[in-house]
């Protein structure tokens, strides 16, 4: 048996330092968003250019870059898309991550080199809907954050694409694809890249303000064995809009555990890589989310749905009318640290830092402390300056290894033979080699020279010499030819990952799309089983133990079913049951009503609530969530008030506007 392939560590980047503190810590793989039709549309993001260079960046350092193309389309979106992601294919993107399975299908007929991952927005939780993303062509499907362990474990087979998961960083309470708060409350739809995040925002429970859809963020860092053991291709880390100091620390720890269990079978986070993470940045600390059981309330922020930082210390007391505080600290802190107090809410930056015995004097403020307030610690000078070290001074650490092979003759020109991985480049020089007058030119001379690869993004590998004794080479050519040769194989490596463009001749429908929401033959949804809009769970194994029995049902009253998720179409139509499609679909284009319809379905009811105008919305579930919540009523700061319904039957929790 071989070896197992090692896990990939996925970082995020939303901007040229962010790309770089990923790779120079340690990832295996980067993904970032273009100017367009990506779910961070509020990050820096790259420009076209910009993604070169960082696609160049990374193939010279054995890194993989990935480029999300994560939102809906529209009908008149398509084409741009396709050219565009013809664009990224051209200058050697790996891979593109896409919800939209309109564009996926585009992608997969006219660009048929460009692999292609599901996004965890088009709402993949079961092995059914792994299978259909191996039949719409795509490599690897992210699943959706709510999965556990034994679900994640059940999506992997030889013969299927990869699993991705995440493994750190901010958590959605709504799965993936399926929220529509943003839109209902603001016009910005999540599914088009515009976010608000509303779920961040406090809303009343019946006499509180609280933050009830404010999850915590994911932290796995200590159950990478698990995921390693259950056959897991990438562990992707969250934060397109995160500073480079936050990936930087992130991808620097999980890089450290990930290596050590393939080394050890085991770890044990050490306390101070616990507290790094932490520091750079938490909301009430971390959850594991889904991955064992429901965290329930330990899911949620609290009282802080930003970055808590960690305790340091409480106030006890204030000098020269205010504009320093006295405190009492557990944890040592040092100028230039950012701090916050949590009841006043002042953030100051400590310009002004005296220790006396048994206690601290801190400035400057700018309010009133209060006694005995807790103090936070929100940025760290010295965790981010030893994070900037590492992209911030413009020497790469991360090289790819370079074989040199050289063969002086005497009567016969100099030739050197340079070899990264499976890419080899020579160079020859005009002038033939020489006999040596006095002192000829040594093995250790040669190698000397030729080991000096300097800022270029090689480090020295083997070195193999075959010459003749007694010759005599200049050190200055020897110099030239190495130079030269590097210069050349990093072209070469760069260029290995590029392509021609495809010549575009895609056939898209001009057809205006529009949701059907009641096709001319299902009038009658009495006719119809209707199936719940998120299955996972027990809902999924009573399909799986009852497909067959359904479908005889189904058939002998000539019904049809209604499903809202990829995964249940090919299951009921390969059992000559009619498939109907329903919003949870999310088919915006007449593209991705194609692909749905390769898999079986045959008609759709209401496409997709993002063709819904508001008060068309009053029926559909604004947000589905994992986590069980109390039936009620939640308000928020605006006096906007939304129904809060658990069903049992599925363990989901439905928010719907009231």
């Amino acid at each position: 048996m071989g070896l197992m392939k090692k896990i990939e560590l996925l970082a995020p980047a939303g901007g040229m330092k962010q790309f770089i503190a990923a790779v120079e810590n340690g990832a295996d793989a980067v993904y970032m968003g273009g100017p367009l039709f990506n779910a961070r549309l509020n990050a820096s993001n790259f420009s076209l250019e910009e993604i070169e260079e960082a696609v160049d960046y990374g193939h010279l350092r054995g890194v993989k870059t990935y480029i999300t193309m994560n939102t809906l389309l529209d009908n008149d979106e398509l084409l741009p898309a396709l050219k565009f992601a013809n664009e990224l294919y051209r200058i050697g993107v790996d891979a593109l991550i896409i919800q939209d399975l309109g564009l996926g299908k585009l992608v997969r007929e006219n660009i048929p080199g460009f692999e292609i991952h599901m996004s965890t927005q088009a709402t993949c939780y079961n092995v059914e809907g792994v299978e259909a993303a191996k039949e719409l062509g795509y490599s690897r499907a992210v699943l959706a954050r709510e999965c556990t362990l034994e679900e994640i474990r059940s999506c992997i087979r030889p013969d299927l694409p990869e699993i991705e998961i995440f493994v750190h960083g901010a958590l959605c309470m709504c799965y993936s694809g399926q929220c529509q708060l943003s839109r209902y409350i603001g016009g910005r739809s999540g599914n088009k890249g515009a976010c608000a995040q509303p779920c961040r925002l406090p809303y009343k429970d019946g006499k509180d303000m609280s933050y009830p859809l404010s999850p915590k963020d994911l932290s796995l860092i200590d159950h990478l064995g698990d995921l390693i053991d259950c056959g897991v291709s990438s562990l992707k880390i969250e934060g397109r809009m995160k500073s480079p100091e936050y990936v930087a620390t992130v991808v620097r720890i999980y890089r450290k555990y990930i290596d050590l269990y393939y080394k050890n079978r085991k770890y044990e986070v050490s306390p101070e890589d616990r507290l790094d993470l932490l520091q750079i940045f938490n909301r009430g600390g971390f959850t594991e989310g889904y991955l064992y059981s429901d965290p329930e309330e330990n899911l949620l922020s609290g009282k802080m749905p930003k970055n808590e930082g960690v305790h340091i210390g409480k106030v006890i007391g204030t000098k020269k009318g205010g504009l320093y505080l006295e405190a009492l600290l557990d944890r040592e802190i040092k100028m230039q640290d950012i701090v916050e107090l949590t009841e006043s809410k002042e953030s100051f930056r400590v310009t002004y830092l005296e220790k006396l015995k048994g206690r601290y004097i801190l400035g400057d403020l700018k309010g009133e402390p209060k006694i005995g307030e807790e103090i936070r610690r929100v940025v760290s000078f010295e965790l981010n300056t030893q994070a900037e070290k590492t992209f911030e001074t413009g020497k790469s650490s991360r090289k790819l290894p370079v074989d040199m092979s050289i063969y002086s003759y005497i009567g016969s020109p100099l030739k050197l033979v340079l070899r990264s991985g499976n890419v080899s480049v020579e160079k020859t020089l005009d002038a033939n080699i020489e006999e040596a007058r006095g002192r000829g030119t040594t093995d250790d001379d040669i190698r000397k020279q030729l080991l000096k690869t300097g800022d270029s993004p090689f480090a020295p590998g083997r070195v193999r010499i075959s010459k003749d004794d007694n010759i005599f080479i200049p050190l200055s050519k020897l110099n030239e030819l190495r130079r030269e040769g590097l210069q050349e194989l990093e072209e070469t490596v760069k260029n290995r990952f590029k392509h021609d463009a495809y010549e575009l001749n895609p056939e898209i429908s001009e057809e205006d799309f529009s949701p059907s929401v009641y096709p001319s033959d299902l009038q009658n949804m009495n006719d119809t089983l209707i199936l719940p809009q998120l299955t996972k769970g027990k809902f999924d194994e009573f399909l799986r133990v009852n497909a067959d029995r359904i479908s005889e049902k189904l058939k002998a009253s000539d019904a049809s079913v209604l499903v809202h998720n990829i995964g249940w179409i090919k299951p009921f139509s390969e059992r000559g049951i009619k498939v109907i499609g329903g919003y949870g679909l999310n088919i915006t284009n007449v593209e991705a009503k194609k692909a749905y319809m390769s898999l079986g379905m045959t008609d759709t009811y209401m496409s997709s609530v993002e063709l819904l105008s508001r008060d068309e919305m009053q029926y559909v579930p604004l947000m589905i969530t994992e986590h069980e919540m109390k039936d009620g009523t939640l308000t928020d700061r605006k006096g906007e008030k939304y129904t809060v319904q658990f069903d049992p039957e599925t363990h989901k929790t439905y928010i719907f506007a009231e």
